[in-house]
């Protein structure tokens, strides 16, 4: 975990703590099987965790948990929605590009933005993204934490997102 840390001296206290119970769940493996993550490793972190799986069907990545605060920032559950229901059409090439990377590569994705969510209110979210396996071993899960903090009006924020992407590979943390 000293490694994140120092990619990520920046980050919040809870995204490592997220990390620490990804890294006990995989042991050695490159990625943990999702139901070897446990949430009662991060109870104080579960209203902002959330879960989506690729649906070859679809297409697209659904989503399959979402926690309280998570629903809380979207104005609404997100469960059972698509990434693009969810990120809308413009955003959602570039999101689905990122996430692709998560599951494809597979790699650690941290980011911070400023998102018109809820209300039209304007949140700035930190996030940590992993990628997990299902039971068969695919890689086709991905694991957040959403850190979300409302951005007043009168402090002159904008929607303009101050967007960082950082990707790391997962196999830089065995």
């Amino acid at each position: 975990m000293t490694e994140l840390r120092k990619r990520l001296p920046q980050a919040n206290d809870s995204l490592f703590m997220f990390f620490g119970a990804w890294l006990d769940a995989r042991g050695e493996a490159l990625v943990p099987l999702r139901k070897e993550f446990s949430p009662g490793a991060i109870p104080a972190l579960l209203r902002f965790v959330w879960i989506y799986k690729f649906d070859t069907d679809r297409n697209d990545f659904v989503c399959q948990l979402a926690g309280e605060a998570v629903n809380d920032a979207w104005g609404k559950s997100i469960r059972g929605r698509t990434l693009r229901e969810i990120v809308g059409n413009v955003d959602y090439p570039a999101v689905r590009g990122r996430w692709l990377e998560i599951v494809g590569r597979p790699a650690i994705m941290y980011g911070t933005v400023n998102e018109q969510l809820a209300f039209q209110e304007t949140w700035r979210a930190e996030r940590l993204m992993l990628p997990m396996a299902s039971a068969d071993e695919t890689i086709d899960v991905v694991l957040g934490l959403s850190l979300y903090t409302l951005q007043s009006r009168a402090s002159g924020a904008t929607t303009a997102a101050s967007d960082l992407t950082e990707h790391h590979p997962c196999e830089d943390f065995l």
